[in-house]
Protein backbone atom coordinates (compact mmCIF):
# COMPACT_ATOMS: atom_id res chain seq x y z
CA UNK A 1 0.00 0.00 0.00
CA UNK A 2 1.20 3.30 -0.63
CA UNK A 3 0.84 6.56 0.69
CA UNK A 4 -0.49 7.41 3.97
CA UNK A 5 -1.74 5.01 6.57
CA UNK A 6 -2.94 4.85 10.22
CA UNK A 7 -1.11 1.33 10.78
CA UNK A 8 2.68 1.94 12.28
CA UNK A 9 5.40 1.30 10.39
CA UNK A 10 6.93 -1.18 13.18
CA UNK A 11 10.10 -2.09 12.95
CA UNK A 12 11.55 -5.67 13.40
CA UNK A 13 14.48 -5.64 15.73
CA UNK A 14 17.21 -8.53 16.25
CA UNK A 15 17.93 -9.18 19.68
CA UNK A 16 20.71 -6.81 20.30
CA UNK A 17 19.18 -4.16 19.04
CA UNK A 18 15.88 -4.48 21.07
CA UNK A 19 18.76 -4.99 24.13
CA UNK A 20 20.14 -1.86 22.72
CA UNK A 21 16.75 0.08 23.19
CA UNK A 22 15.46 -1.32 26.35
CA UNK A 23 19.24 -0.39 27.67
CA UNK A 24 18.42 3.75 26.75
CA UNK A 25 16.12 3.46 29.09
CA UNK A 26 17.56 1.40 31.81
CA UNK A 27 20.74 3.87 31.33
CA UNK A 28 17.96 6.81 32.07
CA UNK A 29 17.29 4.99 34.84
CA UNK A 30 20.61 4.69 36.14
CA UNK A 31 21.27 8.13 35.26
CA UNK A 32 18.33 9.86 37.24
CA UNK A 33 18.71 7.98 40.27
CA UNK A 34 22.36 9.16 40.72
CA UNK A 35 24.49 6.01 40.12
CA UNK A 36 24.41 2.66 39.30
CA UNK A 37 24.35 1.27 42.92
CA UNK A 38 21.03 3.66 44.09
CA UNK A 39 19.53 2.31 40.81
CA UNK A 40 20.49 -1.38 41.45
CA UNK A 41 19.15 -0.98 44.82
CA UNK A 42 15.80 1.15 43.73
CA UNK A 43 14.90 -2.05 41.05
CA UNK A 44 16.20 -4.82 43.72
CA UNK A 45 19.13 -5.97 41.66
CA UNK A 46 22.71 -6.43 43.00
CA UNK A 47 25.40 -4.41 40.92
CA UNK A 48 26.78 -7.59 38.94
CA UNK A 49 23.47 -8.72 38.19
CA UNK A 50 22.99 -5.03 36.50
CA UNK A 51 25.93 -5.19 35.02
CA UNK A 52 25.20 -8.63 33.61
CA UNK A 53 22.24 -7.43 31.57
CA UNK A 54 23.86 -3.92 30.66
CA UNK A 55 26.53 -6.37 29.19
CA UNK A 56 23.86 -7.98 27.09
CA UNK A 57 21.58 -10.21 29.57
CA UNK A 58 17.98 -9.84 28.61
CA UNK A 59 16.09 -8.12 32.04
CA UNK A 60 13.19 -10.16 33.21
CA UNK A 61 9.57 -8.82 32.67
CA UNK A 62 9.79 -8.60 36.36
CA UNK A 63 12.80 -6.40 36.33
CA UNK A 64 11.35 -4.27 33.92
CA UNK A 65 8.08 -3.96 36.21
CA UNK A 66 10.72 -2.37 38.56
CA UNK A 67 12.22 -0.23 36.91
CA UNK A 68 9.25 1.00 35.55
CA UNK A 69 8.63 2.40 38.67
CA UNK A 70 11.98 4.13 38.68
CA UNK A 71 12.17 5.39 35.06
CA UNK A 72 8.63 5.44 33.31
CA UNK A 73 10.28 5.73 29.84
CA UNK A 74 12.13 2.64 30.27
CA UNK A 75 10.31 0.46 26.95
CA UNK A 76 10.01 4.11 24.90
CA UNK A 77 12.76 3.63 22.87
CA UNK A 78 11.83 0.29 22.09
CA UNK A 79 7.97 1.32 21.70
CA UNK A 80 9.07 4.04 19.38
CA UNK A 81 10.72 1.93 17.19
CA UNK A 82 6.74 -0.48 17.13
CA UNK A 83 5.99 3.26 16.07
CA UNK A 84 3.79 2.87 19.36
CA UNK A 85 4.21 5.06 22.74
CA UNK A 86 3.51 3.94 26.34
CA UNK A 87 0.75 6.58 28.09
CA UNK A 88 -0.62 6.61 31.47
CA UNK A 89 -4.58 5.17 31.87
CA UNK A 90 -5.35 7.78 33.12
CA UNK A 91 -3.84 10.66 30.67
CA UNK A 92 -5.64 14.17 29.73
CA UNK A 93 -4.58 15.49 26.93
CA UNK A 94 -4.13 19.16 27.35
CA UNK A 95 -5.31 19.87 23.78
CA UNK A 96 -7.96 17.58 24.00
CA UNK A 97 -10.36 20.77 23.08
CA UNK A 98 -8.05 22.30 21.04
CA UNK A 99 -8.53 20.91 18.00
CA UNK A 100 -12.53 21.50 18.18
CA UNK A 101 -11.84 25.46 19.51
CA UNK A 102 -9.73 25.81 15.69
CA UNK A 103 -12.09 24.27 13.95
CA UNK A 104 -14.67 26.50 15.38
CA UNK A 105 -12.38 29.57 14.88
CA UNK A 106 -11.82 28.94 11.03
CA UNK A 107 -15.58 28.29 10.47
CA UNK A 108 -16.27 31.58 11.88
CA UNK A 109 -12.90 33.27 10.09
CA UNK A 110 -14.72 32.14 6.85
CA UNK A 111 -18.20 33.00 7.45
CA UNK A 112 -16.70 36.16 8.16
CA UNK A 113 -14.54 36.98 4.99
CA UNK A 114 -17.33 34.95 2.69
CA UNK A 115 -18.33 37.32 -0.34
CA UNK A 116 -22.10 37.08 0.99
CA UNK A 117 -21.48 38.47 4.69
CA UNK A 118 -22.58 41.67 5.91
CA UNK A 119 -18.68 43.41 4.78
CA UNK A 120 -18.30 41.04 2.09
CA UNK A 121 -14.21 40.23 2.07
CA UNK A 122 -14.09 42.73 4.41
CA UNK A 123 -14.56 41.91 8.29
CA UNK A 124 -17.04 44.41 9.81
CA UNK A 125 -17.00 45.23 13.68
CA UNK A 126 -20.31 43.26 14.16
CA UNK A 127 -18.35 40.27 12.96
CA UNK A 128 -15.61 40.85 15.12
CA UNK A 129 -18.00 41.48 18.39
CA UNK A 130 -19.80 38.16 17.44
CA UNK A 131 -16.60 36.31 17.56
CA UNK A 132 -14.85 38.00 20.64
CA UNK A 133 -15.70 34.91 22.89
CA UNK A 134 -14.25 32.32 20.51
CA UNK A 135 -11.06 34.19 19.73
CA UNK A 136 -10.57 35.18 23.40
CA UNK A 137 -11.41 31.28 24.13
CA UNK A 138 -8.93 30.58 21.70
CA UNK A 139 -5.95 32.75 23.46
CA UNK A 140 -6.17 31.07 26.28
CA UNK A 141 -6.42 27.89 25.00
CA UNK A 142 -3.06 29.24 23.13
CA UNK A 143 -1.55 30.56 26.07
CA UNK A 144 -2.08 27.00 28.48
CA UNK A 145 -0.45 25.38 25.29
CA UNK A 146 2.72 27.40 25.34
CA UNK A 147 3.36 27.76 28.75
CA UNK A 148 2.88 23.82 29.15
CA UNK A 149 5.93 23.82 26.64
CA UNK A 150 7.86 26.25 29.17
CA UNK A 151 7.15 24.15 31.86
CA UNK A 152 8.49 21.02 29.53
CA UNK A 153 12.03 22.48 28.90
CA UNK A 154 12.49 23.63 32.22
CA UNK A 155 15.41 21.51 33.34
CA UNK A 156 14.00 18.73 36.06
CA UNK A 157 16.39 20.72 38.81
CA UNK A 158 14.71 24.16 38.24
CA UNK A 159 11.70 22.02 38.96
CA UNK A 160 12.36 20.60 42.25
Amino acid sequence: MTGPTVVANAERLTKAQLHAKIMRGVSRGIDNAGGKGRFADAVDLSTQALDKQLQGSMPSIEVLDRVMDIEPTVLDDWLRAKGKRLVDEDAVCDADDCGLLIARVLVMLNESEHPNGPGGRTIVPQEYLAGEKLMRDLHGASARWLQRCTELRQPLSAVA
